[in-house]
């Protein structure tokens, strides 16, 4: 569905904009007002883009699992690797082997590591796939292991928190499948009512981290806001805006992987010439936004920056043997 992958589009670029201005302002470069406004979004962004990585699952699973895995090593995996040696090695502050890159999951790229873990928990809730209690009840108890964990200790915002807070949303997204397509004839009032009390929520975690991220009291908010921008989208009336934000998001991993090393190498740059905040500001976003956006278009060209060398090759291979193991077996 192209208001899927418009959506994707969007949430992306939410996070071009957040770190565009993230970057400057936690060194003490940034505008506050700013700052604030991606607050107000921050219940919204990976949560929608977890929940629309989960709804693609189910198809996902219906594959054979040697290609299910390949697809996932190929497409996640091989870029993680990747970008995270290149990162790690040439751009992170604190070098390539400093203890906090490992920890963090590699930095930005944390994103990643937490589709792999979801995707990895997903062969083992195959059985369940096709029934929407089991998703949810497998949505339920990440956010149950996330919250054990928090209550003793062993993890705060860290690469665990974040997988498992997030990875909630995956199971809830695949679990919403058959859900979306009925959700979207709800009536206007009730989404009307829906939005205002995301707002609302919304509204409340400006100054309160619990109620934007990480926590059982940030799930409601984000939810809702989901539900809100499911419906929003599905109504979006086919032009070049909803077109471009498509192509966006049919490219969301290129997006996410090469606006954040263009962010920070500008930062460097602003912090030389001693540029302003709003200047700093500006300057990040806008190199975010343009590099991931010429990345999107020169992906045909660039496809192994992405995806395994040969990844289509060798799938042929793999099919071709399960479709052999599969005959004979019969």
């Amino acid at each position: 569905m192209q208001w899927m992958d418009m959506l994707r589009g969007i949430a992306v670029l939410l996070v071009v904009v957040l770190h565009g201005a993230d970057i400057p302002y936690l060194n003490g470069n940034g505008v506050e007002q700013w700052a604030e406004v991606n607050r107000y979004l921050e219940p919204f962004r990976m949560p929608l883009l977890m929940f629309l990585s989960g709804m693609l699952l189910p198809r996902s699973l219906a594959k054979p699992l040697p290609l299910y895995a390949w697809g996932k090593f190929a497409a996640i995996v091989w870029p993680l690797v990747l970008w995270g040696l290149l990162f790690g090695l040439f751009i992170y502050h604190g070098g390539f082997d400093h203890p906090a890159f490992w920890r963090s999951g590699g930095d930005y790229l944390w994103f990643l590591t937490a589709l792999i873990f979801c995707y990895a928990l997903g062969i083992l809730l195959k059985p369940v796939v096709h029934h929407r209690a089991g998703l949810v009840g497998a949505a339920l108890g990440v956010f149950l292991v996330m919250l054990l964990l928090r209550h003793f200790g062993e993890i705060n915002l860290s690469i665990a928190s974040r997988t498992l807070y997030n990875g909630a949303f995956f199971f809830l997204g695949a679990a919403c499948v058959r859900v979306v397509p009925r959700w979207v004839k709800a009536p206007s009032l009730v989404v009307i009512a829906l939005a205002l009390i995301a707002a609302a929520i919304s509204a409340a975690g400006v100054d309160h981290r619990d109620l934007r991220t990480g926590t059982l009291f940030a799930v409601p908010g984000s939810v809702i806001g989901i539900a809100v921008a499911v419906w929003l989208a599905s109504r979006t009336p086919t032009g070049s805006v909803l077109r471009f934000l498509a192509w966006i998001g049919r490219s969301s991993i290129v997006v996410y992987i090469l606006h954040f090393p263009a962010a920070v190498l500008t930062h460097r740059t602003m912090v030389a010439l001693g540029a302003d905040p709003v200047t700093h500001t500006i300057a990040c976003t806008a190199a975010g936004l343009v590099v991931s956006v010429t990345a999107v278009a020169l992906r045909p060209r660039t496809r192994w920056l992405y995806v395994f060398p040969g990844s289509s090759r060798i799938q042929g291979r793999i099919a071709e043997r399960t479709n052999a193991t599969v005959r004979r077996a019969g």
